[in-house]
């Protein structure tokens, strides 16, 4: 299992998942290979072993700051139009699982755990609305671990 935490911490709200997965549980960071990755870029899903499953976490721009998004990685391309994230500068998400599964010539089996943000304003901390969305989103992500650790 991996999770990759993108996001910039010096831009605000885009900090937000990096800070999500520094504070799980030693219980569930034994579960996973936790990599804070910035922008996600298709190097990295390729990198991953076969069979390996991946949560990503991002900021979301579009939904309300603070509301959780969760997809799973098989119906982003139905639902791309809701993810667009902060820390995707090359290409949006969906394009970058899409590329990556032809690569690896296998789908990308996981989840998208993301939260609604308000500002990346280089050098402002996290919004009221991310901040108290913060337990929630690393929840969240806990689950998601957890579910595709075990099935």
């Amino acid at each position: 299992m991996t999770v990759f935490a993108c996001g910039d911490p010096l831009r605000g709200d885009d900090s937000v998942a990096p800070l999500a997965v520094k504070g799980l549980p030693a219980d569930v960071l034994a579960r996973a290979d936790v990599r804070l990755v910035g922008a996600l870029e298709v190097e990295h899903l390729t990198a991953m072993p076969a069979g390996t499953r991946a949560v990503i976490v991002d900021a979301v721009v579009g939904p309300p700051a603070g509301t959780i998004v969760e997809i799973d990685l098989a119906a982003l391309g139905d639902r791309a139009a809701r993810v667009v994230t902060t820390s995707s500068h090359q290409l949006p998400l969906d394009r970058v699982v899409a590329l990556a599964q032809v690569l690896r010539d296998e789908p990308v089996k996981g989840r998208f755990v993301g939260v609604g943000i308000e500002s990346v304003a280089i050098g402002e901390a996290l919004s009221e609305a991310v901040s108290a969305a913060l337990p929630s989103l690393r929840e969240a992500v806990a689950r998601a671990i957890a579910a595709l650790a075990s099935g």
